[in-house]
């Protein structure tokens, strides 16, 4: 076959590739929005899931790759103690890194890609109004799992159970209503409570991936 004939050939099964690609339209952050509801985990309540109280926050999420990704995370959760005589607002600012089981991306034509997918992620944290008259933001470790959904071209949903390592909250439960009045936590760095939340999210996929495609050169 003459060489020309080749060349042209590669070039041009290399741009259907690229337009391929580009028809995708594969994006490289997401922004969104989560909802729910949180409650406080300790020796002032021992039960999941009760006494949830309101929580919403906003996200940003940036891909590496369909499997790797980065996580801002904007947050007002509230507590309440265990007999709903008090609540109290708590903000957090959670970086987190997140890991896909599967390839997350609406990809008829890669075998191995998925419009849904379980997730795992873990990080750091930074929360206020956890007690009176508290200054300086308190640190946290925040870590969980979820599962996310690609319901449209760049529209994804997720539902997702976070849980926050207190790191102080001996502080905390000096609190009205969360006081433990049996004294049996003390400080203690193995006795630490957590902030759980379960929540809704949606966000929008932006910021455009450029077409990885190469052009080979002959």
């Amino acid at each position: 076959m003459n060489l020309k004939l080749i060349r042209l050939f590669l070039i041009s099964v290399s741009s259907v590739i690229c337009m391929q690609v580009s028809a995708q339209e594969n994006y490289q952050a997401e922004i969104g929005v989560l909802a729910g509801g949180s409650y406080y985990l300790g020796d002032a309540n021992n039960l999941l899931f009760y006494n949830m109280q309101p929580s919403y926050g906003v996200l940003f999420r940036y891909r590496y790759n369909q499997r790797v990704a980065i996580r801002a995370e904007l947050s007002i959760s509230n507590i309440g103690d265990i007999n709903y005589n008090y609540s109290n607002s708590i903000n957090s600012a959670d970086f987190c890194a997140e890991f896909n089981f599967f390839d997350l991306e609406r990809n008829e034509n890669r075998m191995y890609s998925k419009i849904f997918s379980p997730y795992i992620f873990a990080g750091v944290g930074f929360m206020t109004d956890l007690y009176d008259k508290q200054g300086l933001p308190e640190p946290s470790l925040p870590f969980g799992l979820g599962i996310k959904v690609k319901i449209a071209k760049r529209w994804n949903v997720n539902l997702q159970w976070s849980n926050k390592i207190l790191l102080n909250s001996d502080y905390m439960e000096n609190n009205p209503g969360l006081n433990n009045k049996s004294g049996i936590n003390g400080t203690n760095i193995f006795n630490n409570d957590l902030l759980s939340t379960l929540t809704f999210g949606i966000s929008f996929d932006f910021w455009k991936k450029q077409c990885e495609c190469k052009m080979y050169q002959y």
